[in-house]
C-alpha cells in the first residue's frame, strides 16, 4: 500500500526557558531561539509517456510431416494416378492450414495454398470437402527453371543457377488437373483429415509427381512464406529443390535445452482487454506470487471473466499511473492490447491480461514489475519485457481443459460459475495438456509465455515498451 505522506507544520518563533528559582528572585526570562528555515519542497519526479503493446502471437500451432503415400510402405514421392498422402491432425476454430509439396519435375516449384492458408472452420462448423481451389502451384525463386538442373532428371545437377526473380510467386492458379484436395471431419474424435492426391501422373505432360512435405497449423497468415518476397530460408527451399522437409520441420518444432517449445505455441486463445500500471514499490500492489488473491484486488475478476474494471479501480485509488486497453474486446492472434501511460521516473511496469481459453489464467510480470527506466533516469523502449512475462494460475477456479471447459469465459453460462480450485495460491502455469491440436503435455517450468524467449515456453504474446 502508498503511504501518502502530507507536509510537516513548521513552528517558529520563541521558546520560552524556566529560570531555575533563586533567593533574588530572578525573572523569568525569554531566550529568543534562531529562525528555522522552511523545508524545501521536493521537485516532481520527471515523467515520461510510454507507449506498451501486449501482440497475441499465437500462431505455428502444430507441424506434422507426410512422406509415405497410400500405396507404399517407405517414403517417397508419388508418381501414379490415385495415390495420396494423408494426414490426420486435431484443430479448433480459428485454426487454418497449409501444406508444401514439391511438383518434382521443376527446379523448385511447390503445391500450397495461399498466405492466408486453409480456414478450417466456418461460424464454428469444420470445413470439408475439395478444397483443391484454394491451393496453387508456386515458384519458390531459388532456381532458375532449366531441366538440365532438375535434380530430379537423370544426371540433373544438386542445384541449379539462382533465379533472376528470387520472390516466392504463383505459377499457376487453377491445379485441378493435376492435383486434388480434400478435408473430411470426425465428429467422434475431434479429428480432420487432409487428402492430398495426385490426379495427373508421371505420364501426364508436363509430368506431375508430388513429393514428400509438410502440414502446418497456423493462426495468422504467411506461415510459410509471402507472396512477392524472397524464401526465408527456413527449409521451404530444400522441399522446393529437394522434396524433403525435414529442415523445414526442425525449425518448426525446435526445443529449448529443457525441452520446451521455441515456435510452437501451446495453445490457440485470444486475450481479454487488459490493465496496465505503473508502481514504485518493490512489489507489485495488485498480487504476491505464493499467495492467495486478495480480496478486492480484481484478480480474480480478470482472470476469471477478462473484467479490468476491478484492478483499475484498486490502481486509481492508490494514485498510481494505470490504463485499461484502448481495445474493449478481445484480441485474437496477430492483434494487439495498447496502453499509454505518463509515468514518473524510476517507476516499473506491470499489467494483466486473461488467457481467455482457460477458467483463471493471465498474462502478468512477476511481483518486483519491469523497470520502465535506467539507472541514469532515462527511459526503456524494446521488447525485453516479453522475458519477463509469465503465465500464472490466479487459483480461484477449478482448472478444466484449455479450450474445453463448459466453466470457461467463452463456453459458460454466466461469470464465476466454476468450482474452486484445491489450490488458492496464484502461481505459475508450469504445464499445458494441448488437447486443442494434440501435442500431448508441453512443460514451461518458469511459466515463460513470451514468443522468442530462448528459454522455450508457450509462445503466446509479445510485449513493447515505446518511451515517448
Amino acid at each position: 500500500m502508498k503511504i501518502l505522506k502530507l507536509p510537516g507544520v513548521i513552528l517558529t518563533g520563541l521558546l520560552w526557558v524556566f529560570a531555575a528559582c533563586s533567593t533574588d528572585e530572578a525573572p523569568l526570562v525569554a531566550e529568543e531561539q534562531p529562525e528555522q528555515e522552511e523545508p524545501m519542497e521536493e521537485m516532481p519526479l520527471a515523467s515520461t509517456m510510454f507507449d506498451i503493446t501486449i501482440t497475441n502471437t499465437v500462431n505455428y500451432l502444430n507441424a506434422i510431416v507426410f512422406n509415405t503415400h497410400s500405396a507404399a510402405t517407405e517414403p517417397g514421392p508419388i508418381p501414379d494416378i490415385g495415390c495420396f498422402y494423408s494426414v490426420d491432425f486435431k484443430a479448433v476454430p480459428g485454426t487454418k492450414v497449409s501444406f508444401a509439396t514439391m511438383s518434382v519435375v521443376t527446379n523448385d516449384w511447390f503445391f500450397s495454398p495461399s498466405g492466408e492458408g486453409i480456414a478450417l472452420f466456418q461460424d464454428g462448423t469444420p470445413v470439408t470437402g475439395d478444397v483443391t481451389d484454394r491451393v496453387y502451384l508456386w515458384d519458390d525463386g531459388v532456381e532458375e527453371e532449366d531441366p538440365a538442373t532438375r535434380t530430379s532428371e537423370p544426371g540433373g545437377a544438386e542445384a541449379g543457377d539462382p533465379d533472376d526473380d528470387n520472390s516466392v510467386r504463383i505459377v499457376e492458379m487453377d491445379v485441378t488437373d493435376f492435383i486434388k484436395v480434400f478435408l473430411s471431419y470426425d465428429d467422434a474424435t475431434g479429428y480432420f483429415n487432409l487428402k492430398i492426391e495426385n490426379i495427373a501422373g508421371s505420364g501426364n505432360e508436363p509430368p506431375i509427381i508430388i513429393s514428400p512435405g509438410i502440414v502446418v497449423l497456423h493462426a495468422q497468415d504467411d506461415p510459410l512464406f509471402t507472396e512477392g518476397e524472397p524464401d526465408r530460408g527456413l527449409g521451404l527451399a530444400k522441399i522446393a529443390v529437394q522434396g524433403n522437409p525435414g529442415d523445414l520441420n526442425s525449425w518448426l518444432t525446435e526445443v529449448s535445452d529443457s525441452g520446451a517449445p521455441l515456435r510452437l505455441s501451446s495453445s490457440f486463445t485470444v486475450l481479454s482487454p487488459g490493465i496496465a500500471y505503473a508502481f514504485d514499490a518493490e512489489a507489485d500492489p495488485v498480487f504476491t506470487e505464493g499467495e492467495d488473491a486478495p480480496e478486492g484486488s480484481g484478480v480474480e475478476e480478470i482472470a476469471e471473466d477478462g473484467n479490468n474494471g476491478v484492478i483499475y479501480d484498486l490502481i486509481s485509488g492508490l494514485g498510481l499511473p494505470v490504463a485499461k486497453s484502448n481495445e474493449s474486446a478481445p484480441v485474437g492472434p496477430g492483434g494487439s492490447l495498447t496502453f499509454t501511460l505518463e509515468v514518473p521516473e524510476g517507476y516499473k511496469l506491470g499489467f494483466s491480461t486473461m488467457f481467455v481459453f482457460s477458467n483463471d489464467w493471465f498474462f502478468s510480470l512477476p511481483n518486483e514489475g519491469y523497470p520502465l527506466f535506467n539507472g541514469d533516469g532515462s527511459p526503456i523502449s524494446g521488447m525485453e519485457a516479453t522475458q519477463d512475462t509469465y503465465l500464472f494460475d490466479a487459483g480461484t477456479e477449478e482448472d478444466q481443459p484449455v479450450g474445453f471447459g463448459p466453466d470457461q469465459a467463452p463456453f459458460q453460462s454466466g461469470p464465476d460459475t466454476g468450482a474452486p480450485d484445491a489450490n488458492s495460491k496464484i502461481r505459475r502455469v508450469m504445464e499445458i495438456d494441448d488437447l486443442q491440436f494434440g501435442k500431448g503435455n508441453i512443460g514451461s517450468t518458469p511459466g515463460v509465455a513470451g514468443f522468442g524467449d530462448p528459454r522455450g515456453g508457450y509462445n503466446l504474446v509479445k510485449v513493447t515498451v515505446t518511451a515517448n
